[in-house]
């Protein structure tokens, strides 16, 4: 559900996050929009503050362009604070990289009910750079079960898949994806077991996932990276991604939550 406030001075859009909700035990709200109109807006703030604090809402997030100083000002004058840079990597599949004519030698294939154990173990602690980890106030506990809670939800969901890529020693990784309408695969989360890093497997299973969007009809992969994350930054760079401009993440969240 999305909620808004109009004033004069201030345009703030906000909705529930559910997934984060499910996580942390509170509720958790995601700032999808903010303009400053006027020299108010500061203390029209307050009237999103009161309804955040009659929620009992226990963090709020918001993603800005890198280039919205004055928003990010505005942000951290209200308590919010910077949490990361985040990149969305494109690769054009039309053009002939990316996958085709590339010879895969994992297999890869719709996870089942079975795979949850093991999707989930990897996604318990394959992560430790995203933005739940690295705030400490939230921390690895609740990262962690944020993205076992995204697995196990993305085997019945209505546009997202789970996919497992599997050698002859068995499960190695999952990707999460998404087709959507414009022909874009979106590659929303994945990873490699962290006892099989090291070995090579990374660029082997993104390479993987490449032929299988061309496969797929994908004219495009996208996805999303923290800056922090320089060895996965390299493979997407080696892998031919483009790098458009970056975002800033912020978070606030209430004293003693954590």
């Amino acid at each position: 559900m999305t909620e808004s406030l109009d004033t004069q001075s201030l345009s703030l859009v906000w909705s529930n996050s559910p997934w984060d909700a499910a996580a942390t035990g509170y509720p958790v709200w995601q700032i999808e929009s903010i303009e400053l109109r006027g020299p108010g807006a500061g203390e029209d703030m307050r009237l999103f503050d009161q309804a955040r604090d009659h929620e009992g809402v226990g963090l709020v997030s918001c993603r800005l362009s890198h280039s919205r100083l004055d928003l990010s000002i505005f942000l951290e004058d209200h308590g919010f604070r910077f949490i990361e840079m985040l990149y969305q990597p494109e690769l054009n599949l039309i053009s002939g990289r990316g996958g085709s004519g590339t010879i895969a030698h994992l297999r890869v294939r719709l996870a089942s009910q079975a795979d949850l154990p093991a999707t989930i173990d990897m996604a318990g602690s394959a992560f430790v750079n995203e933005r739940f980890h690295m705030d400490p106030r939230l921390g690895a506990t609740f990262g962690n079960l944020r993205y076992q809670n995204w697995v196990r939800s993305s085997l019945d969901h209505p546009t997202q898949r789970l996919y497992v890529l599997e050698d002859e020693q068995g499960p190695l990784s999952f990707f999460v994806t998404e087709m959507l309408e414009d022909g874009t695969c979106y590659w929303h989360l994945n990873a490699i077991d962290p006892r099989r890093q090291g070995q090579g497997l990374g660029r082997l299973a993104w390479l993987t996932m490449l032929q299988h969007a061309v496969e797929e009809g994908a004219i495009r992969v996208r996805t999303s990276i923290v800056a922090r994350n320089h060895r996965v930054l390299n493979l997407y760079a080696r892998l031919g991604f483009r790098f458009p401009p970056p975002l800033m993440t912020f978070h606030w969240v209430r004293e003693g939550e954590a």
